[in-house]
């Protein structure tokens, strides 16, 4: 992060230059650039974050911290966000030819179940000396999670200060659209561009999962929403000192999604530990049965929910990844083999999404 941002940023809710303040983490990619300062002054110690991007504004801000109270008020911890010295949530202000969004919260007084930097071998050894459920099928915390976003969706929050960056079926803001709709862009164009004689095939391949794009579109209007923090990895969870649930930071990708959307991803691609993915159908019933105890499936998620689970794992970035590692047609025809299979797999999710 350029030091003029910085201290542009510092400026706006400190009256004087902090004892410390360290870089904890910075991302830069085209047209979105974010960084984390923690500060310490006088005793305390705080997270100062910068974002510029076509998605973080004061109105999201704003969003934020009020997913943070009704959060904090089901008596789990998320970081409260701090008055600037105006007076206001969020500021922004431009530097070094970038407009950024600046705010700043408290320092979250719980441990982080990944640590950042932790490579996965002393987090695995970390994560197993935790509490996991009855059955052992997950981590403790990650149950107690699940459950919190059945809690959420059951609130039907309103988000209309934003979306969740992992909406379906609509492009995020700053996007063309959604992330489903982006893999099958790369992956075609990957694929008629290195493979031309495979076209015939790839076109029958994306008419089928265009038709079950498209009905899911016919119902996804009716489908219930709630507001959701929407990153849940294990960087971003909170745990107790025995290995529970504690709370959430960063809230970087929080807005209004569908429920069921939320349910299907966090069942499909997991946490950074436990893995996840498409040939893992019991994680996702698992995770759909968790809801069902705080959560009513109606009639048209219940219809949607395999055509969700489609469009979730038919074609994704796997699919891309695997496209651009193969170097003869054969390789190219067997990643082809992988989309058609999932597209014809069968999947019934009803008699987990009953009440329990």
């Amino acid at each position: 992060m350029d030091e003029n941002a910085k201290n542009g940023a510092v400026r706006l809710f400190h009256r004087r230059d902090p004892e410390k303040t360290e870089l904890l983490d910075e991302s830069r990619r085209e047209n979105d650039v974010r960084a984390a300062y923690l500060i310490e002054d006088g005793g305390t110690k705080t997270v100062l974050k910068l974002a510029a991007n076509a998605f973080t504004t004061p109105r999201r801000v704003e969003g934020w911290a009020g997913l943070i109270r009704e959060t904090r008020e089901r008596g789990l911890y998320s970081p409260a966000f701090l008055p600037s010295l105006r007076g206001r949530l969020a500021e922004t202000f431009e530097a070094d030819g970038g407009r950024y969004v600046v705010w700043e919260e408290e320092f979250a007084p719980y441990e982080i179940a990944m640590g950042r930097g932790e490579d996965e071998d002393a987090y695995r050894t970390r994560a197993a000396s935790r509490p996991g459920t009855e059955d052992g099928s997950r981590p403790i915390w990650q149950k107690e999670l699940i459950l919190f976003y059945a809690e959420l969706g059951a609130a039907h929050l309103r988000g209309d200060w934003g979306s969740s960056l992992y909406v379906r079926l609509e492009a995020p803001e700053g996007e063309e659209t959604d992330e489903v709709e982006e893999c099958a862009r790369l992956f075609e164009g990957d694929l008629l561009k290195r493979f031309p004689a495979l076209s015939d095939r790839w076109g029958e391949i994306r008419r089928r999962w265009e038709g079950i794009r498209d009905a899911l579109a016919g119902v996804w209007p009716n489908l219930p929403s709630s507001v959701f923090q929407a990153d849940w990895n294990d960087s971003n969870v909170l745990l107790t000192a025995d290995g529970h649930f504690a709370g959430l930071i960063d809230y970087n990708l929080a807005g209004e999604d569908k429920v069921l959307n939320m349910a299907l991803s966090i069942g499909t691609y997991g946490f950074c530990s436990g893995g996840g993915g498409g040939d893992d159908v019991e994680r996702v019933r698992d995770v759909l049965a968790l809801f069902a105890s705080r959560y009513d499936w109606n009639g048209d998620e219940r219809a949607a929910a395999p055509l969700l689970w489609h469009y979730l794992n038919d074609l994704y970035w796997s699919e891309v990844q695997d496209l651009e590692k193969a170097r003869t047609e054969d390789e190219a025809a067997a990643v082809l083999d992988r989309v058609e299979r999932s597209l014809g797999r069968s999947v019934s999710f009803d008699d987990v999404m009953g009440r329990r």
